[in-house]
């Protein structure tokens, strides 16, 4: 048996705190992997222009060659529908049913997660851990979880990981890069990442999600 993390998000594009967030989950989550898992249809985004599947997966490749037990996954992209979280642990668990999967999340998401669909089948069928991040600080998500999550509904195991908030966004990134800014240091994402996105025109001007 393995315990497995699933990373899901957008990924448009992935970027360097994506990778140590995944990092610090794998190590205090006593994780044996991590899969990051690109969106095929994100539910909160829906109607907005995003980057075609196959650039965002093929970044998240790019990003994490070299990482040791995180891997790039495209189980939500293969999939030809809105990619709800309580889906995917559904079918991830009928496809895998001798391992244990862990929720990885940002704190911006403990603070609405009551509002994702089928809450409840998401905590019965996953652990989560969580990062904080700015505008979700460690204080916010815990009195978020005592005071709606665990009155709301039941088996709501939740673990904060240990992580320098920080307020890194891939929409910024991507004004930054619609700009005019082709440094990948200063963007925060990996050298292979910003060659991709050059070489395919990505993010010319900015788009959602």
């Amino acid at each position: 048996m393995k315990k497995i993390g699933i990373f899901g998000g957008t990924f448009n594009p992935i970027h360097n705190t994506h990778i140590d967030m995944a990092n610090a989950a794998l190590k205090e989550g006593g994780l044996d992997e991590v899969w990051v898992m690109p969106a095929k249809v994100p539910p909160h985004k829906l109607g907005m222009k995003i980057v075609a599947d196959i650039h965002r997966f093929e970044m998240v490749k790019l990003a994490l060659i070299g990482e040791k037990n995180i891997f790039p996954s495209d189980y939500e992209l293969v999939r030809d529908r809105v990619s709800y979280t309580s889906d995917t642990l559904i079918s991830l668990k009928k496809d895998f049913p001798g391992d244990e999967f862990t929720l990885i999340i940002g704190g911006d998401s403990v603070l609405y997660l009551e509002d994702w669909h089928e809450p409840q089948i998401i905590f019965d069928n996953a652990d989560i851990l969580y990062i904080s991040r700015i505008g979700s600080e460690s204080d916010k998500c815990l009195s978020h979880i005592d005071n709606v999550l665990k009155k709301r509904f039941t088996n709501v195991r939740m673990k904060e990981v240990r992580f320098r908030a920080t307020s890194v966004s891939s929409t910024e990134i991507r004004k930054l890069i619609s700009e005019g800014i082709k440094d990948a240091s200063l963007l925060g994402i990996s050298d292979k990442v910003m060659q991709y996105i050059l070489t395919n025109n990505l993010y010319k001007e900015e788009v959602h999600g």
